[in-house]
């Protein structure tokens, strides 16, 4: 991997531009996928509530689901994520990544749209199918940012260029909780959440269609200058198409720093998706929180996340360039302040009664959970960037089993939502699950580029997979 020096650097560029338009994208597609996690609740108020006579007197729909069927509800997008995930990854290796984007977010949006329509005919099967439909295409998301950003993002700015395209997570979960909460207590109602996400979705992906390129060569507006400044660091990146036939498929599915980024993933997903998709509902059951304060307090802590996230994406480069931190000793180091600061949290959250210190944690444990922009969400990148795309489709495939595994494990352990005993099973499992993951991603984890990294090379590539370099300490 070449070095280049910052005075080398043209400045700001193109390649921001390509980080600002992705770091968009990810917010509209999270103004897509969380917003049930708090139109539910508005969809559901408790009878004779206050919630529930203002929503009769407006005229907004209600229904009268079941836990389980909430539970299905909140799942049934993470099936069709699961489903799609792998493959839209292979797709991105063989077609164009900016094409295949910008197919994702329209569908996404068009059925966000027509949402409401739908439930108001059909019910809950109705709603099924759109999530289930939304998850498909929203697989496509991360596998092409990443595989588009590996081929703009230099090395030495590849933490703090990607690492502000994943805090769009953070924003748009913070944004859809706020602005959800504020539009479910109004008189518009819940449909407007579903009418405003949609809405900018399509507007996202007039802009990417505009001014978006999926690699240096097919960009209308960059520069010779840092055109030539990105190919040089990017220097085992090829900026084509790979060909199915030269992926190295057993090379990657018998590597440990995978799997241990597959692993730290997963658990990663089970956490956050533990929180988002429960939270409003904790907070309204069990701290008996008006449905306008739940979007307002839920989306509390993804604020707090989001703030961090631009000092931790800089001291970790900061550490790295210095070489006071190897990068993998970086990578683990901050994965497992977010994951096992997380466990410490949960076990916390499932044993406090009080109202205060209760959102204190909530707010610590997702703020935190910002580290592992530093960790594993970027450790793809770092084992290979020509098929940095196709890992993350790998990892985010397994990773969706979080999301799907959460809300129904949820559905089968809290059958009274008021019972603090019940919810606390659910926050100690969940400390559980984030200990083990991030166990195994420090004992096989690597930030080393792998050797089936190269595509010239992967014909007659022979390895031994279990003398890979896995670095127990960095």
């Amino acid at each position: 991997m070449n070095s280049i020096q910052k005075a080398d650097s043209p400045g700001l560029g193109c390649r921001h531009l390509q980080s600002l338009l992705l770091f968009l994208c990810v917010v509209s597609g999270y103004l897509i996928r969380v917003n049930l996690s708090v139109t539910i609740v508005a969809m559901n108020p408790v009878i004779n509530s206050t919630d529930y006579l203002r929503e009769l007197a407006d005229h907004v729909p209600i229904f009268g689901w079941t836990n389980s069927t909430r539970s299905v509800l909140l799942s049934t997008f993470f099936v069709g994520y699961l489903l799609s995930n792998f493959p839209a990854s292979v797709l991105g290796c063989r077609f164009n990544n900016k094409t295949l984007l910008a197919c994702s977010m329209t569908i996404s949006s068009v059925l966000a749209i027509v949402s409401p329509q739908l439930v108001y005919m059909y019910g809950a099967p109705a709603l099924v199918a759109v999530r289930f439909a939304q998850g498909l295409s929203s697989a496509f998301m991360f596998p092409m940012v990443h595989g588009i950003m590996s081929k703009w993002a230099p090395p030495h700015e590849r933490g703090q260029l990607v690492g502000f395209i994943a805090s769009g997570i953070q924003l748009g979960t913070m944004v859809t909780l706020a602005v959800s909460g504020a539009l479910c207590g109004s008189s518009l109602g819940w449909p407007s959440v579903y009418y405003l996400s949609g809405a900018i979705g399509l507007a996202w992906t007039v802009v990417w269609l505009l001014l978006g390129a999926g690699s240096l060569s097919t960009h209308r507006f960059i520069s010779q200058a840092e055109k030539d400044y990105i190919q040089a660091s990017l220097a085992n990146t090829v900026d084509h198409e790979i060909r199915l036939s030269d992926t190295p498929w057993k090379s990657i599915f018998t590597s440990f720093p995978v799997w241990a980024t597959t692993i730290a993933h997963i658990g990663h997903n089970w956490g956050f998706w533990l929180l988002l998709t429960e939270m409003p509902t904790f907070i309204h059951t069990v701290l008996k929180f008006d449905i306008k304060d739940d979007g307002l307090l839920s989306s509390l802590p993804y604020l707090a996340m989001f703030v961090l996230q631009i000092p931790v994406t800089f001291i970790a480069d900061f550490l790295n360039k210095r070489k006071i931190t190897s990068l993998t000793t970086s990578r683990k180091f901050w994965n497992t302040i977010s994951m096992w600061g997380g466990t410490v949290g949960l076990i916390i959250l499932g044993y406090i009664e009080d109202t205060h210190l209760t959102i204190i944690i909530y707010v610590f444990i997702v703020a935190i959970g910002c580290s592992s922009n530093a960790g594993f969400n970027i450790n793809h990148m770092d084992l290979s960037p020509n098929y940095a795309g196709l890992l993350m489709g790998i990892t985010n495939t397994a990773a969706a089993s979080g999301g799907i595994i959460a809300p129904l494990f949820v559905g089968l352990v809290v059958d009274d939502q008021t019972s603090v005993s019940e919810w606390r099973i659910v926050f100690i499992s969940g400390a559980i699950v984030l200990f083990v993951c991030n166990l195994f991603f420090i004992i096989f984890g690597s930030a080393k580029t792998q050797p089936w990294n190269s595509v010239h090379k992967n014909d007659s590539l022979k390895m031994d997979n279990t003398k890979q370099d896995v670095e127990i300490v960095g």
